[in-house]
């Protein structure tokens, strides 16, 4: 069989679910060189400032419900459900929701 399907109903969070929650679907899906996250994020939630400049992995964030800020050094970065960002593995960044909804994301990154 040339593929693999995975729900978020199939994988548990990786976050207690208080601020959201956090699906992590690469081992589900068998990819090994394609990391895939849902994350979900209540109004005030957010996730930890980091950058993968250790390991050289790039990420994309895609917004499938709501509207999310992006802190990337000393700016932010306002993504609207349906829009996109990539961010280059020495690039400091830190999801957060300032809006009044949950907000929906897909994460992909790879080495």
């Amino acid at each position: 069989m040339g593929y693999e399907t995975a729900s978020t109903d199939g994988v548990g969070s990786v976050t207690d679910g208080d601020d959201g929650g956090m699906w992590m679907l690469r081992d589900a899906l068998g990819a090994e060189n394609l990391g895939v996250t849902v994350l979900e994020l209540e109004p005030g939630a957010g996730g930890t400032e980091r950058d993968h400049a250790g390991d050289g992995h790039g990420e994309v964030y895609v917004v499938v419900e709501g509207s999310v800020d992006v802190d990337c050094d000393d700016e932010t970065v306002t993504l609207d459900r349906g829009e996109a960002i990539r961010l280059s593995p020495d690039q400091r960044r830190r999801i957060v929701n300032r809006g009044e909804d949950r907000v929906r994301l897909v994460l992909a990154g790879a080495p």
